[in-house]
C-alpha cells in the first residue's frame, strides 16, 4: 500500500462519523417554491372575446394572468389563418406585447379522424397555416385533440376509436404534422381525451415511441383522461400519467372533472375532484417553466377559478 493510499483511507476514515450528519443536511427539493417559479398562470383568449382586444389583453394581465393561448376572435379584430390578413395578425399581438401577456400557444383543435373529409381537410389546412405561420403570431406552439371517428361531433367517443386502424390512422397524421412542424420549428402539441382515438397514457406513450420527433409533444389536461371508473384512482392514476408522458409536456391545463350519468363533468377548477396538490406536485417535478392554463371558465368566475388554483400551490405534495 502506498503512502496516498494510507492518506486517503485515513481520510475516509475520519469522515465516517459525519456522513449522516452531512447527509440530514442536504435539504430535499422544495416543490412549492419550484411549482411558484415554474408554473405561470395563463387563460385562453376566448373567455375575453367580447372585448376588443387591446382591452382583452389589459384585462387578462389585471387579471393576474402572465400568458394565454390565442384564438383569434376579439370584439374589434379577427384573423383567420386560412385567409391570413397580416395587419389583424400584429395588432393582436401588438396588444398582447403591450399588455405584457405572452402567447403561450397557437389553438388550431381540430378533428385530425373525422369521417367528414371536407372537414377533416379543412382543419388540416388550417392547422398547418398555423405551425408555417407561428412567427407571425407570437408562439411556436400548436395545440390540437387527437380526433374522434365519431361523426356527428368532435368530443363524442365512437366505438372504433379504440382500434388498431384508428390507432395507425392517427399515428400517421400525427407523423406527417411533425414532420411539418419541425420544418418550420414549431412543436404540435396534442391533448390527449378518453373520447378520442388517444384516450390514455398508455396510448399516447405509444404514439410518442412510433412519432419520435421532437416537434410532437404534449398539452397536459389530466382531467381528460378519467372515466368514471378512475376517479377513486385519482392520484395513483395522475402518477402514472406523469410517469408515461410527463416529459413530453410543453403546456398544462387546470380545469376539474367530476361523475355524471352520462360520462364526466369538465367544470373550471374547484367545481370537481381533481387532486390539485398532486397535480401541481408533479408539474412542479418537471422542473421546468411551464404554462398552467386556466379554462373552461366564464368571464365573471375567473377570481374565484384563479385564487382556487393559487390557493392549492401551499398544498402541493
Amino acid at each position: 500500500m502506498t503512502r496516498r493510499d494510507l492518506l486517503l483511507g485515513a481520510g475516509a476514515a475520519s469522515l465516517a462519523p459525519l456522513l449522516p450528519a452531512l447527509a440530514a443536511d442536504i435539504k430535499a427539493p422544495d416543490w412549492k417554491i419550484k411549482a411558484r417559479r415554474n408554473l405561470r398562470l395563463g387563460v385562453f383568449t376566448h373567455t375575453y372575446s367580447r372585448l376588443p382586444v387591446a382591452d382583452a389583453a389589459r384585462r387578462i394581465r389585471a387579471d393576474g394572468f402572465h400568458s394565454a393561448v390565442l384564438e383569434y376572435e376579439f370584439a374589434d379584430v379577427h384573423f383567420d389563418p386560412l385567409a391570413p390578413d397580416w395587419s389583424a395578425a400584429s395588432k393582436i399581438t401588438a396588444a398582447f406585447a403591450n399588455a405584457q401577456v405572452r402567447i403561450a400557444a397557437l389553438a388550431a383543435y381540430y378533428n385530425v379522424v373525422d369521417p367528414d373529409q371536407a372537414r377533416r381537410q379543412h382543419g388540416e389546412q388550417r392547422m398547418r397555416s398555423l405551425l408555417t405561420n407561428w412567427k407571425r403570431l407570437g408562439s411556436p406552439i400548436v395545440c390540437t385533440e387527437t380526433g374522434t371517428l365519431n361523426g356527428a361531433s368532435e368530443w363524442v367517443e365512437s366505438p372504433d376509436n379504440y382500434t388498431d386502424a384508428a390507432y395507425a390512422q392517427c399515428r400517421d397524421v400525427f407523423a406527417a404534422l411533425a414532420s411539418h412542424a419541425h420544418a418550420a420549428g414549431a412543436t404540435l402539441a396534442i391533448e390527449v381525451y378518453w373520447r378520442n382515438v388517444i384516450d390514455s397514457a398508455a396510448r399516447a406513450e405509444k404514439l410518442f415511441h412510433d412519432v419520435a420527433s421532437p416537434a410532437l409533444q404534449l398539452v397536459m389536461d389530466p382531467c381528460n383522461y378519467y372515466r368514471n371508473s378512475d376517479l377513486p384512482n385519482m392520484a395513483p392514476m395522475l402518477r402514472d400519467i406523469f410517469r408515461r408522458v410527463g416529459s413530453h409536456t410543453v403546456i398544462a391545463h387546470a380545469k376539474d372533472v367530476k361523475a355524471t350519468p352520462t360520462g364526466q363533468d369538465l367544470p373550471a377548477a374547484g367545481f370537481g375532484v381533481m387532486d390539485y396538490p398532486v397535480f401541481l406536485g408533479l408539474l412542479a417535478r418537471l422542473d421546468k417553466p411551464l404554462d398552467l392554463i386556466i379554462e373552461h371558465l366564464e368571464l365573471d368566475d375567473i377570481p374565484r377559478a384563479r385564487d382556487y388554483v393559487l390557493s392549492q400551490f401551499d398544498k402541493i405534495v
